[in-house]
């Protein structure tokens, strides 16, 4: 059950930063207008932010169920970029100041890192602290 709610996180990311790199690919390939895109984009927009929490909450779902308590894993440390996410997401839909949304998609790129890792190599702390 973990496994399944750890795919559905990665896939619930790939929804949540669609909006970024469909928006980067109509620029650089693919040159579409109105219509279908501009729908789907702003659906992907509307369904970000209950995403984040969901995600947020799974992942807490996904971690327990994996290791049964709350130990120094790969998992924790992304999960613990993925709260940092999420507040600075929530702190700049509630503050509206570019900073804020500066640093919320800075962390996006090290949450996706952290995700990496945790997929590639999951036990990569027990191999460096041991």
């Amino acid at each position: 059950m973990y496994a399944i709610l750890g795919w559905l996180n990665v896939g619930f990311i790939v929804i949540m930063t669609a909006p970024y790199w469909l928006r980067f690919l109509n620029k650089h390939t693919l040159h579409l207008k109105g219509g279908g895109y501009t729908k789907t984009i702003k659906v992907l927009r509307t369904i970000h932010k209950p995403l984040g929490g969901a995600i947020l909450v799974l992942a807490v779902i996904h971690g327990y169920l994996a290791l049964g308590a709350l130990r120094l894993h790969t998992g924790t440390i992304a999960g613990t970029m993925l709260l940092i996410t999420v507040i600075l997401g929530s702190l700049f839909f509630l503050t509206k100041k570019k900073p804020v949304f500066v640093w919320h998609k800075r962390f996006v790129v090290i949450l996706l890192f952290f995700i990496a890792i945790h997929l590639l190599f999951p036990s990569a702390v027990y191999y460096l602290l041991n």
